[in-house]
């Protein structure tokens, strides 16, 4: 089935969501600097009835909906605007109020790594009405392979932090927990064949696999900048009078946290 789709932001994946679509026979008018082209380029929206936003962050979701590139506003025909980046859930629930109602929106924070995203295995948390997600189907069926739908628009981008910031703890604890088992003398491949024993092997490659949350750094070893942002994100989607002290605890800790590669 061939469908419209307009691909905006800068993210790692946006090279592989291309592919993604374009193999799945999608028109994709691309609008991010990897793919040689930008909002700024197009004069005429005309036409963009979806839009897959993939920013890095929110200043350039900013960028991209209200600013200097202005799609939300200067798209008369706009109907979607499927928000696929790593945004703050508060941020994220924020943007209906923002964008005109007649444009449906879907917030799909994906997880999977970049060789995962390119052989279309990306899993996606969505939130939304049921006719919004009805729009968004042809995108996210040619993005991965399931969609989980967590509820309204804004509740997948703060389950996708919730679950980040359990994946974080996780993580964080094994990596001290493999230092101390090398002091004690014990072989980094018992220990870990013993937590696979106990909590599987899918959970363990969530923790210890090189591409993912663990190790998955920049230059300078920010392990603990990730862990602490991971927190943080999760942290943002707290209401008033909720407990926040074991997590804010969490974050100091995490700071501190160095990455570690399973031998």
């Amino acid at each position: 089935m061939t469908f419209s789709v307009a691909l905006a932001g800068s993210h790692s994946v946006v090279s592989s969501f291309f592919i993604r679509l374009k193999a799945a026979g999608a028109d994709v008018l691309a609008l991010c600097p990897q793919l040689g082209a930008t909002a700024e380029d197009i004069a005429d929206r005309a036409g963009i009835r979806t839009l897959l936003l993939v920013p890095r962050d929110v200043m350039e979701s900013e960028a991209l909906l209200f600013e200097a590139e202005n799609l939300a506003k200067t798209s008369p025909d706009l109907e979607l605007i499927i928000l696929s980046g790593p945004l703050s859930p508060r941020y994220v629930r924020a943007l209906r109020a923002r964008i005109a109602a007649h444009i449906a929106l879907v917030d799909a924070p994906f997880s999977g790594t970049l060789r995962q995203i390119s052989a279309g295995q990306a899993t996606f948390l969505v939130g939304g009405t049921a006719d919004a997600l009805k729009l968004a189907h042809p995108v996210l069926a040619a993005l991965g392979q399931s969609a989980t739908h967590m509820g309204d628009f804004g509740t997948a981008m703060s389950a996708k932090a919730l679950q980040d910031c359990i994946a974080a703890a996780s993580s964080a604890l094994t990596r001290s927990a493999l230092d101390w088992a090398d002091a004690q003398g014990i072989e980094e491949t018992r220990l870990v064949h013993l937590l696979e024993t106990t909590f599987g092997r899918r959970m363990m490659n969530s923790i210890t696999d090189p591409a993912s949350l663990v190790t998955n750094t920049l230059p300078g070893d920010n392990a603990g900048q990730v862990l602490v942002k991971n927190v943080e994100q999760a942290m943002d989607t707290a209401l008033k009078g909720v407990h926040l002290t074991p997590p804010r605890r969490s974050g100091y800790d995490f700071a501190t946290t160095r990455a570690r590669h399973l031998h």
